[in-house]
């Protein structure tokens, strides 16, 4: 998460129960809400934002044209007779990947032979990191490539609709740390969970949306790289209905296992929260005011979003924030698991479910 330094306080409004909650001049001290259930919101919204669309029904403000066609290897183009049963969304592999995953890109395992990251702030570092991540996706079925811009390179991934394509969905964490900082929870923990949403999506055997799966670079000194994908995708007119980013989701020390949602646009607390029963052990989803993490970039030029993180607002975060002690064996993988599996079915309600 990047770290910039304010005097100004923040206003939110927590919609659903109408509250107002006034922001600490601590940026890192943001106001939460807990809502724990759509049952006790009817008709209201979870959202920072007055905007009354539902991002899980409708497209961002940025205007787009959504293809109509999907075309099976045949030619022909899918029909909804497949069978479209969903996957458990903790499936067995969860656990192995989760920690590779943090194990490589935290230095805690080899990254090639011989070698193990640091950090991952230099060009080089953050090369082999990319290199890794792309061969790491190929070998479960994700084809992603490059997307270079000034200063970095970002990795995309596109799983893409296996019916009529209703739009794209956008889901990120960055994968640059500070110098000196392995970055295990911030951010090897965020990027663990995308691709382990990635590798879970393709094994859907209906898709009704595509979904952009994407390590941004150079977070950390700005939100650079996220910055630079929100231009392309305003740029390619991608038809976006939300962008979804994590940022810190390995830290629970007192054991609630609850998530904090930040600034989340109209529908996107319910995007969660009508999944979260499903989730064995989720405990509360929170909405939070915590910007200055890739969420920012994307909101900046109209497309709904939010972020997803530990409880860094609430308190219950890593004291290990951007220093060297931020290493593989301080990562609660159970935690990590349990808001994988929740991202996952998720999705699977949003693009899986005819």
């Amino acid at each position: 998460m990047y770290t910039a330094h304010t005097s100004l306080g923040s206003r939110v409004l927590c919609c659903g129960v109408l509250l107002a909650a006034c922001g600490a001049p601590d940026d890192r001290a943001q106001p939460w809400v807990t809502l724990t259930s759509t049952s006790s919101m009817d008709g209201g919204e979870a959202s920072a934002s007055s905007n009354s669309d539902s991002a899980l029904d409708s497209s961002s403000t940025a205007d787009t044209d959504v293809d109509t066609t999907a075309d099976d290897a045949d030619g022909s183009e899918s029909t909804s007779s497949a069978d479209c049963t969903l996957p458990d969304a903790a499936p067995p592999w969860q656990g192995d990947h989760l920690r590779e995953v943090v194990g490589v890109l935290s230095g805690e395992l080899e990254i090639e032979p011989g070698v193990a990251l640091s950090d991952r702030a230099s060009a080089g570092r953050r090369e082999l990191s990319a290199t890794w991540l792309i061969t790491h996706l190929g070998e479960h079925g994700v084809d992603a490539e490059r997307d270079a811009y000034g200063s970095g390179t970002n990795i995309v991934a596109r799983v893409p609709a296996t019916t009529t394509r209703l739009g794209t969905y956008v889901v990120g964490a960055h994968y640059d740390s500070v110098p000196g900082s392995p970055g295990a929870n911030d951010n090897a923990s965020g990027i663990a969970v995308v691709t382990a949403l990635a590798r879970w999506l393709v094994a859907l055997p209906c898709r009704s949306h595509d979904v952009l799966l994407v390590a941004f670079d150079e977070e950390e000194v700005g939100l650079v790289g996220s910055a630079a994908f929100a231009a392309k995708l305003v740029a390619d007119n991608e038809p976006v209905i939300s962008v979804h980013t994590i940022d810190q989701i390995a830290w629970d020390a007192d054991g609630d296992r609850a998530i904090e949602l930040e600034r989340p646009d109209a529908g996107l607390f319910e995007f969660y929260a009508d999944v979260a029963d499903d989730v064995p052990g989720l405990g509360e989803l929170r909405i939070t005011d915590t910007g200055f993490t890739d969420h920012v970039s994307f909101r900046a030029v109209g497309f709904a979003a939010t972020g997803i993180s530990e409880e860094y607002a609430s308190g219950d975060t890593t004291p290990h924030y951007h220093m060297a002690s931020d290493r593989f064996d301080t990562v609660d993988f159970a935690y990590v698991a349990t808001a994988s599996s929740l991202i996952n079915r998720a999705f699977g309600r949003a693009v899986g479910e005819p």
